[in-house]
């Protein structure tokens, strides 16, 4: 339960950055299309995921790096993909 809570938590430190990074971009040029910032958050949440050594899977996948770089794709996700994941 301590892993899923710190995922959580670095979910939504990562969208936090990924929308304080883009908030300059977005005031600046308010017709831009910013598709590709769910690319940017993949990346700083698997940096954040891989760098605090999180593996959300330790109970279901017996092989640990697959597991953090799954990790690391559910924080790069963001909240709402946990929330996603967890409703249901």
């Amino acid at each position: 339960m301590q892993a899923f809570a710190i995922g959580a938590f670095l979910a939504v430190a990562n969208q936090k950055i990924v929308d304080y990074l883009a908030a300059p971009i977005r005031q600046r040029f308010p017709k831009l299309n910013l598709w590709w910032l769910i690319y940017v958050a993949l990346g700083t949440g698997a940096t954040l995921a891989w760098f605090a050594g999180l593996n959300l899977f330790v109970a279901y996948i017996p092989d640990a790096l697959t597991g953090r770089i799954l990790s690391c794709v559910v924080v790069g996700g963001g909240s709402s993909l946990i929330h996603d994941i967890f409703d249901r």
